[in-house]
């Protein structure tokens, strides 16, 4: 008897750039095959066709799993799905394509598009009646009417190729269609050691010319040469390039603006523009209380941006001679935020208008809008991508995400450039330029978001020619790095630091282990934010609590474990944030307490047993043991910017926004309040010594160096330590034997790059 044709199906998933076939048994990114073992690619198929649907463990060990073969299956099914994850670049704690349901199974969470080709029958047996034979009634014979339909089958041959090669085609336009151009290479230009990192870069009209700062002065350099001049300024005045005009003589300067939070405040705190001919003479004053100037395309404008002390940020337009000021539109605190708030750590939330850029007709203004949130942890600030008429009207939001950069620029093709992070999934800072075409008379969108380079460190600045051939662009790569210096026992100051983290990623130090043998620290060295150890003697840490966005480390009253908070989120404020607690010695986490809106914390000393947190409210005393909250001393007062309470909670030091020279101290038992004047300018940092006699703070000297002072409630203070002018001090920790402080630094390393072919 004749057997059942059977068929072949070739079920093909498309999701994001993955591209996965079950007949051919390949798993293609961007038409380049991925490495895949047999079993993970049967699990991965299994997942991809239930999309969005639940598939059991029990589901997957019955279909994959025969019952005769011999392999531990959890064993196995996990090493699968790991193998998998690295296969897809996928987050088991922020997925994108397998979502694990906790003993349940998986869960396939990306759109997937699936496809089949038609089923082909395959026959094993031969026609009926397929013999050489004549039949005795004088008909035809078979074989005589298979001759006879040869040229048929000819011409169906040629048909089925002509359609082949018409499918072929078209799924090569289709294919091209729908794979991402390739991304354009990042030239570097510049190649500033750390101790001049690049401030601002803007590309000359003609993309001949760069401008760009750095902390030595102003430079004009000829990018394909290389030769590179001075821009002869007055001595004294300091400023960097934020754009050229159009005749491509003039630059437009802006001046005593600190940049990024980087650096020493400036003298005066108000940002003016000037404008400044390459050929000589002395800059030419257009506005005060004015930044981020940019020059329309015709050169008769200029818009730039103010702001106030409470966060709100406006955007003007004047003549290119600094008459006739015009404003468009301002962006001001969301309702129910205050940047100086009537509790200690109340949310600064501000908005902030960071960068502007003109449209190709002159007629309207592209902006980024930056919300900030004070937050202790590696949280991101919330950006949107907005355009407005010259005329004013309401904004036109085109894109609001905490992964946007605050950097825009509008190219004389229509497209609008602006700095995106490369894996959103991760917590590095790694961004890349996107582009997105938007109308010039309406400012809506028109089609979809390319992905233009990618690159490693911050976007900081973008800058295109008026061909629109070349895009000019200055990276960030801050390095928040961990080092040790001893205090002298006789003179009390700080010796000459040595670093003890080694890596180029951020390492955030925040105490000490009881011993003094060991720091704790968070760092995003592995993509994510973890809980680290690191012994004074060791070159490599060790990783204390795994997970995502964990920060904070802190040693218990009774020094036995370490507490950290978890859960963070700018995005979603209310939801709770959890007090965690692990075992020095190692051993599983614990919850404390969870509660939304944690900023900071810190603990006391033996013998109390107390921790204090705030929250965007008040300040709270717990018990790590049983996480009970009381209200502790109230430390209502406007305007804190930070605080620190002394080891055995007696004291408590703080500093006031816009106290600039000006220390705290705060006796809790009578109430007693003394306020010492520092010559030096505020950092951010303040810790205790070990015996609470008195803060350790980080500032600036006089001549802008980085410096670290001890300060008692007395009123002396002198500089232990003060460093070199490339570098910043965050805060200095003692050790609790007071042999040693963990200093935190931050370096950065700027450079100018370029793109063509974009």
């Amino acid at each position: 008897m004749p057997t059942e044709p059977s068929t072949e199906r070739d079920r093909v998933f498309r999701f994001g750039p993955f591209e996965l076939s079950e007949r051919e048994g390949e798993l293609r990114k961007s038409g380049v095959r991925i490495k895949l073992q047999e079993q993970p690619f049967r699990v991965l198929i299994e997942l991809a066709a239930n999309s969005g649907k639940l598939v059991s463990r029990e589901d997957l060990r019955q279909k994959l799993w025969p019952v005769d073969t011999f392999v531990d299956f959890d064993v196995g099914l996990n090493s699968a799905i790991r193998k998998l994850r690295q296969a897809l670049n996928d987050d088991a704690d922020n997925p994108r394509y397998i979502e694990t349901l906790a003993k349940r199974g998986y869960k396939f969470v990306a759109p997937v598009a699936d496809s089949a080709a038609a089923p082909q029958p395959i026959s094993n047996v031969s026609p009926a009646g397929a013999s050489g034979s004549l039949p005795t009634d004088g008909t035809k014979s078979a074989a005589s009417e298979e001759i006879q339909r040869t040229p048929q089958r000819w011409y169906w041959v040629l048909a089925a190729c002509v359609l082949a090669l018409v499918s072929y085609g078209a799924l090569v336009a289709w294919r091209r269609a729908n794979t991402p151009p390739p991304l354009a290479t990042e030239r570097q230009i510049t190649a500033n050691p750390r101790e001049a990192p690049i401030t601002a870069a803007v590309i000359s009209p003609d993309g001949k010319y760069v401008a760009y700062s750095d902390t030595t002065g102003v430079y004009v350099r000829h990018i394909d040469t290389g030769e590179t001049r001075p821009l002869p300024l007055p001595s004294g005045f300091d400023a960097i390039p934020t754009s050229w005009f159009p005749d491509g003589t003039h630059l437009l300067l802006s001046s005593e603006e600190t940049l990024y939070g980087f650096g020493p405040p400036s003298k005066s705190g108000i940002p003016s523009l000037w404008k400044v001919s390459l050929l000589g003479g002395s800059p030419q004053r257009l506005v005060d209380n004015a930044s981020g100037g940019a020059v329309s395309p015709d050169g008769s404008k200029i818009a730039f941006l103010r702001s106030d002390a409470m966060g709100s940020a406006e955007i003007w337009v004047m003549a290119n001679d600094g008459s006739n000021l015009q404003h468009v539109a301002q962006a001001a605190v969301p309702e129910g935020s205050t940047r100086a708030g009537d509790t200690i750590n109340r949310v600064f939330e501000s908005v902030f208008l960071p960068e502007i850029a003109w449209s190709p007709d002159g007629k309207r203004l592209a902006f980024v809008k930056r919300f900030e949130a004070a937050s202790p942890g590696p949280s991101e600030d919330k950006h949107s991508l907005e355009t407005v008429e010259l005329l004013g009207g309401q904004p036109k939001v085109l894109k609001t995400s905490t992964h946007l950069l605050n950097v825009v620029t509008w190219a004389t093709d229509g497209r609008l450039l602006f700095g995106y992070r490369n894996d959103p999934a991760s917590e590095r800072v790694d961004t890349g330029i996107w582009s997105l075409r938007v109308n010039q008379e309406s400012g809506e969108p028109e089609g979809k978001e390319v992905q233009l380079s990618t690159g490693a460190g911050r976007l900081c600045g973008l800058s295109v020619s008026r061909d629109g051939k070349r895009l000019l662009l200055w990276r960030e790569n801050l390095s928040p790095t961990v080092f040790l210096t001893e205090i002298d026992a006789e003179t009390h100051s700080l010796r000459r630091p040595r670093r003890l983290t080694l890596d180029e990623n951020s390492n955030i130090v925040e105490d000490w282990t009881p011993d003094s043998q060991a720091v704790l620290f968070f760092s995003n060295r592995n993509g994510t934010y973890k809980i680290f150890r690191q012994g004074i003697d060791q070159v490599v840490p060790e990783v204390l609590v795994e997970g995502h966005g964990l920060f904070q480390p802190r040693v218990s009253p009774n020094g036995k474990e370490i507490l950290y908070l978890a859960g963070n989120n700018s995005q979603t404020p209310a939801q709770p944030v959890s007090v965690m607690a692990v075992p020095l010695a190692s051993g599983p986490s614990r919850v404390v307490l969870q509660m939304p809106s944690i900023e900071t914390f810190q603990c006391l000393r033996n013998p109390s047993k107390l921790c204090l947190l705030s929250t965007t409210e008040r300040v709270y005393s717990f018990d790590p043991e049983d996480g009970k909250l009381q209200p502790f001393y109230d430390l209502r007062a406007p305007s804190v910017f930070n605080w620190m309470a002394s080891p055995d909670g007696e004291q408590v030091a703080l500093v006031y926004y816009g106290s600039k020279h000006k220390i705290t101290f705060l006796t809790l038992p009578n109430n007693g309040r003394r306020e010492v004047e520092l010559p030096e300018s505020l950092g951010i940092g303040i810790d205790w010594m070990p015996d609470s006699r008195g803060v350790l703070l980080t500032s600036w000297s006089t001549n802008g160096a980085p410096v670290v002072i001890a300060v008692e409630p007395d009123g002396q203070h002198r500089v232990l330590l003060e460093g070199d002018r490339a570098v910043q001090y965050l805060f200095a920790i003692p050790s609790p034997d007071g042999r040693y402080a963990a200093l935190q630094v931050v370096t950065r390393e700027n450079n100018v790059l370029m793109v063509e072919n974009f």
